[in-house]
């Protein structure tokens, strides 16, 4: 694991897309996991670095490189599993994606297919404290039921953007389920004005 800054560090272990683990006080929690293929190696590092317990894991949305190694995980550390609502019901099959491009890509099984936690839904029109100053926010467009996670001023944004040269950009258009949605959360995320910006691709940056 390395340390991003005090309190945060970023996982060397996961495949596909970053996973963050915060601490606070005697807990930690994790922010996104990666790929199902990457759980072995996620699960050595967890268990060879010294951290508090691991009682929440919080999945930004239902994409695989970001919830895959979320069960494995749960069954190592018995830590609650959040999802947005509206992710939640996409990741179990109850309901499809929102644009053919993603039906596609699910049905196929992209990146290979996730192992279905527990899931613990998270509001997707409030805000949910999960830890202790731990704050998931919804932050649809890229999903329809994306959420960033906010911690003391640092924001845990997973796919909501990606960071280049300090500012927030968009993915790909065929990866946003709505883009007046995600334009909407962009400018939510600049708005916050957070003091680090850790995204789900690439490195952790700060907004200039």
């Amino acid at each position: 694991m390395r340390e991003v800054i005090p309190g945060v560090h970023r996982l060397q272990a996961s495949r596909g897309g970053n996973a963050y683990l915060i601490e606070e006080g005697d807990r930690a929690v994790l922010v996104d996991t990666g790929l199902r293929s990457g759980a072995d190696a996620v699960l050595a590092e967890l268990a060879g670095a010294r951290i508090p317990t691991i009682t929440d894991v919080v999945l930004t949305h239902y994409d695989p490189d970001h919830v895959g190694a979320a069960a494995a995980v749960q069954r190592a550390t018995g830590a609650r599993v959040w999802l947005g609502a509206a992710d939640t019901r996409i990741l179990r099959g109850e309901e499809e994606p929102p644009t053919r491009t993603r039906r596609v890509m699910f049905r196929s099984g992209w990146l290979g297919r996730a192992e279905v936690p527990e899931l613990t839904e998270l509001p997707d029109e409030a805000e949910r404290e999960v830890a202790p100053a731990v704050v998931a926010v919804p932050a649809p467009g890229h999903t329809p039921g994306h959420h960033l996670v906010r911690w003391r001023g640092v924001a845990f944004i997973g796919d909501a953007a990606r960071v280049s040269k300090g500012r927030l950009v968009h993915f790909p258009g065929f990866l946003i389920s709505d883009r007046a949605t995600a334009d909407a959360t962009l400018a939510a995320i600049v708005a916050s004005a957070p003091r680090l910006v850790c995204p789900g691709h690439g490195s952790p940056d700060r907004l200039t």
